[in-house]
């Protein structure tokens, strides 16, 4: 089975709001459609997003977004640690 992706766990919907409203480098304010092609996540997962609803994304996702609006991703994610990163080789915990 291959490894699967982090997941990273957006902790403020507000902030995000907020910081696509911030010109990036090149001057643009984001949208919710200009963000969601800038980052490949969908407008309507962006939207919820913003009201702290699905807030779950993978490590890839959720770096491109946190690049879009010129922050690094830990500023707005936080690692989602699985159960299974508890366990050592054999299973055990």
């Amino acid at each position: 089975m291959p490894d699967q992706e982090p997941t990273y766990r957006l902790n403020d919907g507000e902030l995000l709001g907020r910081l696509m409203r911030c010109p990036d480098q090149g001057g643009q304010r984001h949208t919710v459609r200009s963000l969601a092609a800038v980052t490949g996540i969908s407008k309507s997962k962006i939207s919820c997003m913003l009201r702290d609803r699905q807030t779950k994304l993978p490590q890839s996702k959720a770096t491109a977004l946190a690049d879009a609006v010129d922050v690094r991703r830990k500023a707005l994610f936080t690692l989602i640690m699985s159960a299974s990163a508890d366990t050592d080789v054999n299973g055990e915990a």
